[in-house]
């Protein structure tokens, strides 16, 4: 199909993307665009060649530990960019001329693009914790899950110890987890309940800390699993890192926009 090049991405480093911050041309110059929702999403990346789009649940200057916000002075394009879905452009979508709220680049839309299921580049023992409204947490503590066999399933707390807590950690590239005598309950973590629905599907964890995957540790699944949501483990990292479970970036589709890579419009 043919690609739009007046929509791109940019990531953190400045280099055209699959997931970054979106960027709109209008007359001239690209711009950020200030709050979308999520149909936008899917028509900009059909724009860019891709089969569908998310908004990123992290506001631009957390991007998985990174700021990807626009600069300081550089163009905003649009505000509150609303589409209905089938849309052949951003466009012919409904939005509005930047305020200067928008101005500081604080509201800028990241937007994920990918042609195959976000599950299919996961791989199995991929992490993430969920805070108490159910979206990935933003500030490294959440209720654990795994990536196992295509879905994300809960950690129950029974068994779990401060090594899994390590390791669950290091491997969302934070430097360690918080000590405690023994994790915190889910149902009453700092007035919020962080549990969830479904019941855990993984139990005994037990991790000697030394381990490079989660699934390098001891641990019972399947019918060897008895425990209720309010048992899921929660865990508190230490440090930066990213606890969202995103999938990696992809290449660009064939035909896409060719530099390797653009004007750097997006703070370190």
């Amino acid at each position: 199909m043919a690609v739009d090049q007046s929509v791109r991405l940019i990531d953190g480093a400045g280099f055209l993307s699959s997931v970054g911050l979106l960027q709109v041309r209008t007359e001239s110059e690209f711009g950020s665009v200030c709050g979308m929702n999520a149909a936008a999403a899917s028509v900009a990346c059909r724009q860019m060649g891709f089969e569908y789009g998310s908004i990123s649940a992290s506001p631009c200057r957390l991007y998985g530990g990174a700021n990807v916000c626009g600069s300081s002075g550089t163009p905003v394009s649009m505000q509150s960019l609303r589409c209905d879905g089938g849309e052949l452009d951003v466009g012919s979508c409904s939005w509005s001329l930047p305020d200067e709220a928008c101005k500081t680049h604080d509201q800028d839309a990241v937007v994920y693009c990918g042609s195959v299921p976000a599950s299919s580049l996961l791989a199995d023992g991929a992490l993430r914790l969920i805070g108490p409204d159910g979206a990935p947490s933003l500030d490294g503590v959440g209720r654990l899950e795994v990536f196992r066999s295509g879905v994300w399933v809960s950690v129950c707390a029974a068994g779990f110890a401060h090594g899994g807590a390590q390791v669950a950690c290091r491997t969302m590239g934070f430097t360690g987890a918080a000590s405690s005598a023994s994790p915190p309950t889910c149902r009453n973590f700092r007035g919020q309940d962080f549990c969830g629905l479904a019941p855990p599907a993984l139990s005994e964890l037990t991790c000697d800390g030394s381990e490079s995957c989660i699934l390098s540790c001891a641990f019972e699944e399947g019918s060897a699993v008895f425990c209720a949501p309010g048992e899921s483990v929660l865990v508190q990292c230490s440090g930066d890192g990213d606890s969202q479970g995103r999938p990696p970036k992809v290449a660009a589709p064939v035909g896409s926009v060719t530099p390797s890579m653009v004007k750097r419009t997006v703070n370190a």
